[in-house]
């Protein structure tokens, strides 16, 4: 177990660091500007001490509990390693300075920050600064202002030579949480502004969280590392990790789960078991159903049911339930939680001021005709229910899993036409992988509708683009290729003299991945790139480029594919992609019929 102190030594820990680190650096800078730096520095630092030295969870939303009381150590992947998490972060940068921590929602990525973050104030080298990216929406700036101004209060145009010497030093590891969560229409820019931040500063500790899929991965300078699921003996010690300090129901609770855990093997809902944070909303449900699920979309069903009506009559003597400030039944808190995640989610919102609830609120309560007021609401959602909590101003969900399910019940729940409308022209067709997780649950909740208008659709349109025929001097084979390149935004790419694949967040490879179609195609050249360098790097150094283009079709590269048989490669993914598209369909049909012979048993 690791072992922190957390109180106001924590803190004071730092006091040397911004001092030597970076204050006495600035020799030319007055006596004044080196005071204001450090309380600044400090400031910043001590607020998210106060934020991170504290934590409500799932499982104990009523009140903050001391951080590394519920804190599980994780194990973490890389290319050619598995390490668990370190008591000190320095230990994780020994070998680069670039990190990207991938995981799904929920696997404990968030947590594992707030510890690097805790554990660096007392023991890393680095002067700690947590970044939240989704801080960033609507802000005005650049990255690089945003730092200035929110992290050191300056103006940078004032400061910017002071500024720069600080950062060149080296001297701060930056914790950027959250490259998931920008919001899209600052993806492109924000993406941008962070590269030139990375190459600027490239002597501090860069770590980058995300879900994978959102592009995180590709950033050149960072080695990959991805949150390892629970084992099944991690799943056992984190139950008794959140329940061994409680009382004698507690201790009950932990071993009836586990023995439940125990005698489940064998159903389907038990891989979601792996995560933390579903497994943390599995405790918390088990005494009002004490039974593993089949599908996902009804586990968040009970989540929802035990926090309206059932968390507080198990968890308060005398049965004592918040009051419902709002007076609205659990159907219409229900139907405006649908109506607000699925307007919140459309709009790529996943942190909620009172400005915007203000603002969404009225709307969605006039919409629904019913009789609450707005700040009635909130403290019926916030305290009453805790399905959302307070992150400072602002509002969050627990997770953001959460906001995905109301968002898809409210597309399952209207009318066809509507549903239609949603999944043909409302639909972000991003290449972010976390939107698999709503996707899932669009396809529980209402698989016709999404199957017929989203997913097929989606495929064919993909299918069209792959067998156009945009050069004719090429067979239809070498044409699927080339237009694959193109529509999935694939590269072979060189660094630091390796050769890789990569891909920008692409629609098309996330939904392919989504139905399961075997991907040949970047198989088939992962292959070659590891095991025949020696054709790959002549193409590089002849031609004094840094990644093939995929609209490149220069002698050297068509001769290179040739060789390696990536066109008969495309044809095989052309024909995976066509009977996938059959299948769905077949699919589709056998519902029909289905719902035909029910109607004739009337």
């Amino acid at each position: 177990m690791i072992e922190m102190i957390i109180d106001s030594k924590l803190l004071a820990s730092m006091a040397p660091k911004i001092t030597n680190g970076v204050i006495n650096i600035l020799q030319d800078v007055s006596a004044g500007i080196k005071q204001a730096l450090r309380e600044d520095i400090n400031t910043y630092i001590g607020n998210f001490v106060d934020k991170y030295s504290k934590i409500k969870t799932f499982l104990f939303s009523e009140e903050r509990h001391n951080f590394y009381d519920v804190y599980f150590p994780l194990s973490l992947k890389g290319r050619n390693k598995e390490m668990q998490v370190p008591d000190n972060p320095d230990k994780l940068f020994a070998e680069h300075n670039f990190i990207t921590l991938l995981g799904h929602a929920g696997c404990g990525k968030t947590m594992i920050l707030r510890h690097l973050f805790l554990s660096a104030c007392s023991k890393s080298s680095k002067i700690p600064l947590v970044i939240e990216l989704r801080k960033l929406k609507g802000f005005n700036g650049s990255f690089i202002d945003f730092v200035a101004n929110k992290v050191f209060n300056f103006k940078l145009s004032q400061n910017e030579n002071i500024f720069n010497r600080m950062l060149k030093t080296g001297n701060f590891l930056f914790l950027l949480d959250g490259y998931d969560e920008i919001a899209i229409d600052q993806k492109d820019k924000l993406t941008h502004d962070l590269e030139n931040f990375f190459d600027s500063y490239h002597n501090n500790y860069f770590l980058l969280t995300s879900r994978p899929g959102a592009g995180a991965e590709t950033f050149e300078r960072f080695d990959n590392y991805h949150v390892c699921i629970l084992s099944d003996s991690q799943v056992l010690d984190f139950i008794d990790k959140q329940l061994v300090n409680g009382c004698e129901e507690d201790l009950e609770l932990a071993s009836k789960i586990k023995a439940l855990l125990s005698e489940s093997k064998n159903n389907p809902f038990m891989k979601y078991m792996s995560s933390p944070l579903l497994l943390s909303m599995f405790i918390l449900t088990y005494n009002e159903h004490p039974e593993l699920p089949k599908h996902i979309s009804s586990f968040y069903y009970n989540v929802f049911d035990t926090l309206h009506s059932k968390h507080d009559a198990k968890s308060k003597a005398g049965g004592y339930q918040h009051e419902k400030k709002s007076k609205l039944s659990q159907d219409e808190i229900r139907l405006l939680l649908e109506a607000f995640c699925f307007v919140s989610y459309m709009q790529s919102t996943y942190e909620f001021s009172p400005e915007y609830l203000h603002a969404i609120l009225p709307k969605i309560i006039e919409r629904l005709k019913v009789a609450s007021k707005v700040n009635d609401v909130i403290y019926d959602l916030s305290v009453a229910i805790s399905i959302l909590v307070q992150d400072g101003t602002s509002y969050v969900f627990p997770h953001r899993s959460l906001q995905e399910y109301f968002a898809a019940s409210y597309i399952a729940h209207s009318r066809e036409e509507i549903k239609k409308t949603i999944y043909t022209k409302k639909l972000i067709k991003t290449g972010r992988y976390e939107r698999i997780t709503f996707w899932r649950l669009c396809e529980e909740l209402d698989s016709s509708c999404f199957l017929q208008y989203f997913i097929i659709p989606s495929l064919e349109i993909f299918l069209e683009e792959l067998t156009k025929m945009n050069d004719r001097s090429l067979s239809l084979s070498a044409n699927i290729f080339f237009n694959y390149l193109e529509q999935t935004t694939t590269h072979v790419a060189k660094s630091d003299e390796k050769y890789f694949l990569f891909r920008t967040g692409n629609f098309y490879e996330t939904i392919t991945r989504y139905v399961h179609i075997p991907n040949f195609i970047n198989k088939k050249l992962s292959v070659v790139i590891h095991n025949e360098v020696e054709k790959v790097a002549p193409l590089f150094i002849n031609n004094k480029r840094t990644c093939f283009d995929s609209k490149d079709k220069s002698k050297d590269i068509l001769v290179f594919y040739e060789d390696i048989g990536i066109y008969n490669v495309a044809e095989e993914y052309k024909n995976s992609l066509e009977k996938k598209i059959k299948e769905i369909n077949d699919l589709l049909a056998s519902m029909r019929d289905d719902s035909d012979a029910l109607i004739d048993l009337i």
